[in-house]
């Protein structure tokens, strides 16, 4: 089993039947990690609840018609979501921060995100308010992040970059983390935002919030991050790095070892600049982009 490398684009069709019937979006738990699991309850957002030996991380939450899915998905896993100690959110839309308030509410835990998502929640660009893709329910932030200060709960110290360009303060989370069986230590990595739709020339940009310096940016990161070593790619989506299709394909929801690949996050990295690289150069369209055999 292997992933496949690439992203890929749900039907459109299915995405709008299982937004209206929340339940046809249910995917099962899922380990990812020695110590991660995929908590979203849905088969296309990337929640992660990371068990720290001291109490539990949350990175993002699903749309709000999906709490249920989310709480349900935490006891599948074998936890009590109240034992959720820190809340780290990616970035401010709505289906990563969507029951950020039902989970800080719930669990008392601390809520963590960037000081740039913040003030863009408080102020959201003109395509939000047309797309309403905000979440509904008020929360406040307990602290905002520092790419100088890591954040650490018992075992787990996650060390937070600010990657804008999907939004103006996407934050993307690294830390290692060690399976207790075998002794081995896997670099874990999460990129807080690839979609690249804000970033398209012309009024979508501006619409978004986004200007020609966090373009260019999320182009020069991509390059410099894409050389770090990441040994498990978490995708924001998991049409990312094709996480979904090994959730299909391998039955075992306690092998995290099909997910461990150190390709998986430079090529994604670099697809993805390549694409904005096009954006810059004037398309308003994806190129093709031929990949490396991935088997």
């Amino acid at each position: 089993m292997a992933l496949k490398l690439h992203r890929y684009e749900y039907d459109p069709e299915v995405k709008k039947a299982r937004r209206e019937f929340p339940w046809q979006a249910y995917m099962p738990p899922r380990r990812v990690a020695p110590h991660v699991w995929l908590v979203s309850g849905h088969y296309d957002y990337g929640d992660y609840l990371i068990d720290t030996g001291d109490g539990l991380i949350l990175i993002d939450t699903p749309s709000p018609q999906y709490d249920y899915l989310l709480i349900d998905s935490i006891w599948r896993a074998g936890f009590d979501p109240r034992d959720i100690k820190l809340l780290l959110l990616s970035h401010w839309h709505g289906d990563h921060d969507g029951c950020a308030a039902i989970i800080k509410e719930m669990s008392g835990c601390k809520l963590y995100m960037s000081k740039q998502d913040h003030e863009c929640k408080l102020n959201p660009p003109p395509i939000y308010y047309e797309m309403k893709m905000s979440a509904p329910y008020p929360y406040e932030p307990d602290e905002f992040y520092s790419d100088d200060k890591s954040i650490t709960l018992g075992n787990i110290t996650i060390k937070t970059v600010l990657t804008p360009g999907h939004t103006p303060g996407v934050t993307s989370f690294f830390f290692d983390d060690t399976d207790d069986d075998t002794g081995v230590t896997y670099r874990i990595g999460m990129h807080g935002g690839i979609g690249i739709d804000a970033m398209r020339p012309g009024g979508r940009m501006a619409k978004d919030g986004i200007n020609a310096e966090i373009r260019d940016k999320f182009i020069d990161q991509c390059w410099e991050m894409a050389k770090w070593d990441v040994d498990i790619t978490l995708g924001s989506h998991l049409n990312q790095c094709g996480m979904g299709n090994v959730f299909k394909d391998c039955k075992n929801e306690n092998d995290y070892a099909p997910f461990v690949d150190n390709r998986a996050w430079p090529m994604m990295l670099m697809e993805r600049r390549c694409r904005v690289m096009a954006f810059r150069a004037g398309a308003d369209d994806y190129p093709i982009i031929a990949l490396p055999d991935e088997n």
